[in-house]
C-alpha cells in the first residue's frame, strides 16, 4: 500500500493482516479518508502497517463516480510526482482540502482539481510562471491574456512563441492576474477558463511524471 503521510510524505508499507478477521490490532484501509496509522519501520524502504483507523471519513465522496474519478487522479498525481520519504506538508494540506471540497460538493469539481494541480506543482518546485514569460522573464502586462505552455513552464510571450503553434487557447488576463495573487481564484472562474487551466495543469504534471522539462528546484 502507498500512503501520503503528514510527517514523512509518501511511504510504502505492507499490510499483511489487513484482511484477517481475527487481527489483534484494528486495520481499516479505505481510500480518500484520512487515517491515523501506526507503522513499524522495516529494514529497507518498505515498512509494515500495524494499525489504522479512520480519523476523518468522506463518505459523500464515495457516492459519486465523477468525484471518485477526480480524487483518484489527484492521488495518482501525488504518488507519481512526490519522492518517497520526503516530508511535503503543503501537498498533504492541499490534498486534504481537495478531498474535503470533493466530498462537500461546494465547488465545481474541475475547478477544485485545477486548484490542487496548481498547488501540487508549486509545492514540488514545478510551479507555472503566470506573471512573466517563462522563457525570457519579460513581465506580462497586467490584464493581458496569455498563452500558457506546459512544456515551457508557464506564460510564453509573443516574441518567444514566434513561429510556434499553440494548441491551447489564451487564458484571460484577469484570471492570470488573480492566480498570481492567489491560486484559489480558479474556484470562481468561468467554466471555459477552468477547462483551459486544467488542461495545462494536466499536461504539466504528465510532463514532470515523464521527467520532461525543468527539474525540481531549478529551471
Amino acid at each position: 500500500m502507498t500512503l501520503l503521510t503528514e510527517r514523512d510524505g509518501v511511504l510504502s508499507a505492507m499490510a499483511r493482516r489487513a484482511r484477517a478477521p481475527s487481527a489483534r490490532r484494528s486495520i481499516v484501509l479505505e481510500p480518500f479518508h484520512t487515517l491515523s496509522v501506526e507503522l513499524a519501520k522495516g529494514g529497507g524502504e518498505l515498512g509494515t502497517l500495524r494499525s489504522s483507523i479512520i480519523d476523518r471519513a468522506r463518505t459523500d465522496l464515495l457516492s459519486d463516480e465523477r468525484r471518485l474519478g477526480h480524487a483518484g487522479l489527484a492521488t495518482r498525481w501525488v504518488r507519481t510526482l512526490s519522492p518517497l520519504h520526503s516530508p511535503e506538508p503543503e501537498v498533504f494540506v492541499a490534498l486534504e482540502a481537495l478531498l474535503d471540497r470533493l466530498a462537500a460538493g461546494a465547488f465545481e469539481l474541475d475547478a477544485a482539481l485545477a486548484l490542487f494541480g496548481l498547488q501540487l506543482l508549486t509545492a514540488l518546485g514545478y510551479g507555472l510562471e503566470l506573471g512573466a514569460c517563462a522563457r525570457c522573464a519579460r513581465a506580462r502586462p497586467e490584464g493581458r491574456a496569455g498563452y500558457v505552455s506546459a512544456s515551457g513552464g508557464g506564460v510564453v510571450c509573443d516574441a518567444c512563441r514566434m513561429g510556434v503553434v499553440m494548441r491551447e487557447p489564451a487564458i484571460a488576463g484577469a484570471l492570470l492576474d488573480a492566480l498570481v495573487r492567489d491560486e484559489r481564484a480558479i474556484l470562481s472562474a468561468p467554466a471555459a477558463d477552468v477547462a483551459a487551466v486544467l488542461h495545462v495543469v494536466r499536461a504539466a504534471i504528465d510532463l514532470r511524471a515523464r521527467g520532461v522539462g525543468s527539474k525540481r528546484g531549478g529551471s
